[in-house]
């Protein structure tokens, strides 16, 4: 190609450290998901050792905080040393500029969240039936 002047290699490298940030963003995204929602088995687990007591809803609160921040750590690293393979410490910082595409869509749902909180409040306050409750809080 003309534009590229034989360099077609390092724009593909750099192009997969970018795709490779952006499969770790979704990917961390999907692990802060499963670390935070009550519908999986770390949230539930803090929630069922209140039975005891809030010491133990304190330590396994902390126990599962400390476990939660393993996994983006070991992926960021691996993600870290291909880029670096790839095309050295401008491929790293590329790579962090695909983990903030998703920034986006992140930002637009955090701000979604007291839009269904709201709509929670109102459905309580108008006194409708519990299913309508129940849809709200899953928002």
């Amino acid at each position: 190609c003309l534009l590229m002047g034989g360099r077609i290699e390092d724009g593909m490298r750099v192009w997969g450290c970018t795709i490779l940030g952006l499969i770790a963003g979704v990917i961390i995204g999907i692990m802060t998901e499963y670390f935070t929602s009550y519908s999986f088995l770390p949230t539930q687990s803090i929630s069922n050792a209140g039975v005891t007591g809030p010491a133990t809803v304190l330590i396994q609160g902390l126990g599962v905080g400390m476990l939660s921040c393993m996994p983006p750590i070991v992926l960021i690293c691996i993600v870290i040393f291909g880029c670096n393979e790839l095309a050295g410490s401008y491929g790293i910082a590329i790579s962090a500029v695909g983990m903030l595409t998703t920034l986006g869509v992140t930002l637009a749902t955090d701000a979604y969240g007291p839009i269904a909180d709201n709509a929670g409040g109102i459905a309580e306050m108008a006194e409708l039936p519990e299913s309508v409750r129940d849809t709200t809080d899953a928002l």
